[in-house]
């Protein structure tokens, strides 16, 4: 499970429950948005696709000031995701992703990537 932690920021956690919503309505994403006093939480499995819509988070609250954290099991540095990952999701914090991209990310798990940085 891939976990992503910033500061609550309004703008960015209504446009972040909204995408998720419109992304369900479409295809399966395993992840889960919500808030916690003045904590914003965006957990993941570990597909593809569910990573890289939590890294395209991730990049949206560092731009933002809001000191975003990721977590595998433990604190991880973002240099420990698929470049893969990183790059569709870098694309995603932008623009839409194509179907092709959607379907390549679906097929990905990012755990054994993971481990093997460590």
């Amino acid at each position: 499970m891939l976990l992503l932690r910033f500061e609550y920021g309004k703008e960015l956690y209504d446009d972040l429950v909204s995408k998720v919503k419109r992304v369900r309505r479409r295809t399966p994403i395993h992840v889960d948005v919500f808030r916690r006093n003045v904590a914003v939480y965006v957990i993941a499995l570990d597909d593809g696709f569910s990573c890289a819509f939590v890294y395209a988070a991730y990049l949206r609250a560092k731009e933002k000031g809001l000191k975003p954290s990721l977590a595998y099991v433990r604190y991880i540095d973002e240099g420990f995701l698929p470049d893969d990952v990183k790059r569709l999701g870098e694309k995603w914090a932008h623009g839409k992703l194509s179907w092709e991209e959607i379907e390549k990310l679906k097929g990905m798990t990012i755990t054994e990537h993971v481990f093997s940085r460590w």
